[in-house]
């Protein structure tokens, strides 16, 4: 079944400034320092994606969880991403073409946006943080981001070809996404280890966990409620696969009411109906039916018209 113009979302590069600034009163993030870690890891081993991280490897305290929330929702995205991108045909047909818009619009509003200010975070806010305190080694993060960020700027291009052109026509940006999306992945897993290998002592050794709990809100804050409802579906969803039933329920109980609310009830809904069902597109062999999920179906409530 064809989707209608409602269900098409319109990409959109960063969160709406009035958004931010209704988020501001609200504590919007997970508080790790209320969660009690003990000997045991919080994490399943054999379910973790990281290069660093595995059951030779458990992560332990705060310090290592901190970046693997986050850092594991982004690999798990980017796998799925690139099983569709293999899966596209080649010279789609005009039954095809919503295998690529969809996976294209994903990519602009939602991937896209999530990890550009995942970056941008770690530049402005995490990375100064760190270095007020200790002489944190530079490597290659400030480039490594740049070339990031430039890498996925021409893969967002070439999804926004393919949605001007409505999909028709679009065998060189179909080979562009085949070639450049594996190639981002594997650049990104790299970055990806690099600071798995390296912040978590940091952290350790100068900071405690209240300090970077306060640091990680100001991040979401910056954020607000529109990078919250792309972005924490897939952390939550991710935490649920790779951590311990304990540490889970421990993570989703130090989430504030309200934003545990909105997620349980409607980003988390929304999320797998639309942007999963988007990325996945390629993958399928009948076009989906988008259904947005509303919190609570009143036309004036603010989380529905986000």
């Amino acid at each position: 079944m064809a989707s209608t113009s409602d269900d098409k979302l319109v990409a959109v590069s960063k969160p709406d400034v009035q958004q931010r600034r209704l988020s501001g009163s609200l504590h919007l993030g997970p508080r790790l320092s209320s969660i009690k870690f003990g000997k045991n890891s919080p994490a399943i081993g054999s379910k973790l994606t990281s290069d660093v991280f595995n059951n030779e490897n458990l992560p332990t305290d705060w310090a290592d969880v901190g970046l693997l929330i986050p850092h594991e929702a982004i690999r798990r995205q980017m796998t799925m991403m690139c099983q569709s991108v293999a899966a596209m045909p080649r010279s789609p047909g005009k039954d095809e073409r919503w295998k690529i818009t969809m996976f294209s619009s994903w990519f602009v509003d939602y991937f896209f946006v999530s990890v550009e200010e995942h970056h941008d975070a770690e530049e402005k806010i995490y990375f100064p943080w760190i270095k007020s305190k200790t002489e944190y080694p530079e490597k290659v993060f400030s480039k490594s981001h740049e070339d990031l960020i430039a890498a996925m700027t021409v893969i967002k291009d070439a999804c926004n070809e393919i949605l001007q052109k409505e999909g028709n026509g679009c065998t060189d940006q179909v080979a562009l996404l085949k070639k450049n999306v594996p190639e981002f992945e594997t650049e990104m897993r790299a970055h990806l280890k690099e600071e798995e290998e390296t912040i978590p002592q940091a952290l350790r050794d100068n900071f405690t966990e209240e300090e970077n709990d306060k640091t990680v809100e100001k991040i979401l804050q910056g954020g607000g409620f529109a990078l919250m409802k792309k972005f924490l579906p897939a952390v939550i969803l991710s935490t649920q696969d790779w951590a311990t039933p304990e540490f889970y329920e421990d993570f989703i109980g130090s989430i504030p009411l309200p934003i545990k609310h909105l997620a349980i009830k409607y980003f988390i809904p929304d999320f797998e109906n639309v942007a999963m069902t988007m990325r996945d597109a390629p993958t399928m062999e009948h076009e989906p039916k988008l259904r947005k999920v509303g919190c609570c179906g009143i036309s004036f409530c603010f989380p529905c018209i986000l």
